[in-house]
């Protein structure tokens, strides 16, 4: 049997953890399934010197190796200017034409940026493509005053996300206001499938022995109630806002405990605490790599999603989300991000507000404290079976499986 010959093109390294905790799911079960048995998976990534493999990481390629993959590894470039792009747009096409030259042609690829770049190399090599958590960067750089909406950045990283939409053979996105956007405003002809972002569920099943270690570990007194952020601080986040937030909690329950798990160095989130004028004994700073995230899920009660709004985040699909959900916590989010706000209210799985202001967190207060009076092991069960029903990833698998055969349907 002549086996199917699919090309994944990632603007990533492969083991960025955001790779590895969403996308990569699919593809492994691909590499390590029998039903995975009659693809061949060409893989281009664009690595960074600073973060070479690990042994176990070597270990894991050589084995993924063994069972058809292809990896062409690219140097990524750092810097947003016009010359590191360019090279790295170059070393792209590059690698793409490889592929074609050898018969591939069939791509997938994860988010919009690499997606902009392959609609420009089908251009040139003609190939079905597959759009994989197609979503509006350019309009989210807009939202967060990170972009002017009439600057050269916008306009151009714009107009490649509407002609990548409009030449892709199938396009998944989280959510059913980008299947309206594409079908009823753009009236693009690609097969649209509705796929959130998964999450590895099997890694985040609660363990109370965890919970009460790292609970111990970090200081928590047996009635803490902890509150967990595991993000970043500005651009596509909020920024002092969280500070803010966390400490008119604290003020309304001094029983609540802020758990920060950041890649931000700890003197630039102390200093936004400051600001906040928040106790310094009301939250503790640390930092994960994605081996150990979930401990920090465990060892707490409930959690937030910092994503303030804009007309573009009905489009966004948070993988806290899921991760929060499969590891049996509700959550505190803003009106109208992504369906995870409609979960939140219609699943009763979390809080939401309109925004990270005093009267909205103070008046959320009493929703938040009422999840926690619950009995904690009912709450986490039903969490989870809305979690695993949502972005569970056996239920999203067959899916993005119908997903990928649709690529290669005449």
């Amino acid at each position: 049997m002549k086996r199917k010959k699919l090309g994944i093109f990632l603007y990533n390294r492969l083991f960025d953890p955001l790779i590895q905790s969403n996308f990569w799911l699919y593809i492994n079960h691909y590499l390590t399934s029998p039903a995975g048995s009659d693809m061949v998976i060409y893989l281009v990534t664009y690595e960074d010197k600073r973060f070479p493999l690990t042994p176990d990481q070597v270990k894991l390629v050589s084995d993924w190796q063994s069972r058809g993959l292809v990896w062409r590894q690219l140097r990524w470039n750092r810097g947003t200017g016009i010359f590191p792009k360019t090279i790295d747009i170059l070393q792209g096409f590059l690698a793409v034409g490889w592929l074609r030259l050898r018969g591939c042609g069939h791509f997938v690829s994860l988010a919009s940026v690499a997606g902009s770049y392959l609609y420009l190399y089908y251009v040139v090599l003609r190939f079905d493509f597959f759009l994989y958590q197609f979503e509006p960067h350019s309009e989210y750089a807009i939202d967060n005053n990170m972009w002017k909406e009439g600057s050269v950045q916008y306009r151009v990283a714009h107009y490649l996300e509407r002609k990548a939409a409009e030449s892709a053979k199938v396009i998944a996105s989280g959510t059913h206001f980008m299947g309206i956007r594409l079908k009823d405003e753009w009236k693009v002809r690609a097969e649209f499938f509705r796929i959130p972002t998964v999450a590895n569920d099997k890694k985040f099943l609660f363990s109370q022995s965890n919970r009460d270690k790292t609970r111990a570990k970090l200081g928590f007194a047996a009635n803490a109630k902890v509150l967990l952020y595991p993000g970043k601080f500005g651009d596509l986040y909020y920024r002092e806002e969280t500070a803010y937030m966390f400490k008119w909690i604290w003020e309304e329950d001094h029983t609540f405990h802020f758990l920060i798990v950041t890649p931000h160095r700890d003197e630039e989130v102390v200093d936004l605490f400051n600001k906040a004028k928040a106790d310094p004994s009301t939250y503790t700073i640390v930092h994960s790599d994605y081996d150990h995230i979930h401990e920090y899920y465990w060892a707490s009660d409930f959690a937030v999603i910092a994503v303030p709004s804009g007309p573009s985040k009905k489009f966004i699909s948070n993988i806290k989300v899921g991760e929060y959900l499969c590891a049996g916590l509700p959550f505190l989010i803003i009106e109208g991000i992504s369906e995870d706000y409609l979960y939140a209210i219609n699943e009763r799985v979390g809080v939401v507000v309109k925004d990270f202001k005093y009267e909205y967190i103070k008046s959320s207060i009493p929703e938040i404290e009422k999840y926690l009076a619950q009995d904690r092991e009912s709450l986490r069960h039903h969490c989870r079976e809305v979690g695993l029903a949502y972005r569970g990833f056996d239920n999203l698998n067959v899916i993005f499986r119908k997903a990928v055969h649709s690529l290669y349907n005449n």
